[in-house]
């Protein structure tokens, strides 16, 4: 499959908006937008460690992989501490399997490296993208699980970046 693929933009928060549908399994950018909860993963993108990337099939995104910094006080799903920032990860469901979103979680991951000590997700228990966290070196955050938003079982992933340390 033939796509292009190149870092988030601040102008691109509209197509965000509807990565963010997808990787929320809602059915309407409406529902997405009205929920405090979901919303705050794309809304005034742009903002401190907002970064990712995005691919494209002729002039129409297809996937999305971003991260988004969180506080004590306005933590995501994913949340670890404020230092790690959270990824939100979308593919469009006709590109699923064609190795768009391995790629597009790498670049972010590379993007991120030396920025910041680790990056975290919160993911659905029953989601098959599990495997490929872990085939990427994602661990399961230990006691961590917990009911989501639709009623299903949810847990944190990390990803830690190696950082040498260098005897003086």
């Amino acid at each position: 499959m033939d796509y292009t693929v190149r870092p988030l933009t601040i102008e691109d928060e509209p197509i965000l908006w509807t990565m963010l549908m997808y990787a929320a399994h809602e059915n309407s950018l409406e529902s997405v937008q009205s929920q405090p909860i979901l919303s705050r993963y794309v809304e005034g993108w742009g903002r401190f460690g907002d970064m990712g990337t995005v691919a494209f099939v002729n002039e129409n995104a297809i996937a999305s992989a971003w991260l988004r910094l969180w506080t004590d006080d306005d933590r995501g799903f994913g949340y670890i501490d404020s230092t790690i920032p959270e990824l939100a990860i979308a593919v469009l469901p006709e590109y699923r399997g064609n190795g768009v979103g391995t790629t597009l979680l790498k670049q972010v991951l590379r993007s991120a490296q030396g920025l910041f000590p680790a990056v975290c997700l919160s993911v659905r228990a029953d989601n098959p993208v599990v495997n490929l966290y872990q085939r990427l070196g994602f661990v399961k955050v230990e006691s961590n699980e917990v009911v989501n938003r639709v009623g299903s079982i949810s847990f944190s992933m990390v990803y830690k970046f190696n950082i040498e340390v260098t005897e003086s």
